[in-house]
């Protein structure tokens, strides 16, 4: 029996995508930046999951129960794992998978001229997702496009023009040394 995966395309950033390309006809081996992107995203996404409060996201949904301030989601999480915040830990499995390669659940390939990162944890589709929901609150995990500026930390905002630079720098490198500069 297969593991259950869920895959994220993030097909928003034509500069992006156009970097890459470009980084491809120059150097047929982009590993090296590849490993730099993907060691940024680990570290960024960590920061995710120790917020102590909200962040920007937004607060948790339902009336609040005079007595405590809290809303009934809160009231039975903090019953159940002992804690209302950080957000998206409850078991950890999904915090896991997105903070190193070699975790369970993670998904890291990294190729010649492709990477691919994420998380296999099936529940992720319902928090990165924007469709109406009855129980798992909005809490998107992946902050790569647009939308960072919206939910993320100031460690995801700037990723895709730190992730460019990974890939310009190698590039100009090895145009460099194919020019014996």
């Amino acid at each position: 029996m297969s593991e259950p995966f869920t895959s994220y395309t993030i097909d928003n950033d034509r500069k992006f995508r156009n970097a890459i390309k470009k980084a491809s006809e120059v150097s047929g081996d982009l590993r090296v930046p590849f490993g730099l992107i993907l060691r940024d995203f680990y570290k960024s996404e960590a920061a995710i999951f120790k917020l102590k409060g909200p962040g920007k996201y937004p607060p948790f949904k339902g009336v609040q129960n005079p007595r405590t301030g809290m809303t009934a989601y809160q009231e039975q999480k903090l019953k159940k794992v002992g804690f209302d915040y950080p957000l998206l830990v409850r078991t950890g499995s999904l915090a896991a998978s997105v903070l190193g390669p070699n975790n369970k659940g993670s998904v890291s390939k990294i190729t010649n001229l492709s990477l691919t990162f994420g998380t296999a944890i099936e529940y992720g589709i319902y928090h990165q997702s924007d469709e109406a929901r009855s129980k798992i609150p909005l809490r998107k995990f992946l902050f790569i496009g647009p939308e960072a500026p919206t939910f993320a930390t100031s460690e995801q905002v700037g990723r895709l023009q730190r992730w460019q630079g990974y890939l310009t720098d190698h590039i100009a490198k090895q145009a460099r040394k194919a020019l014996g500069a």
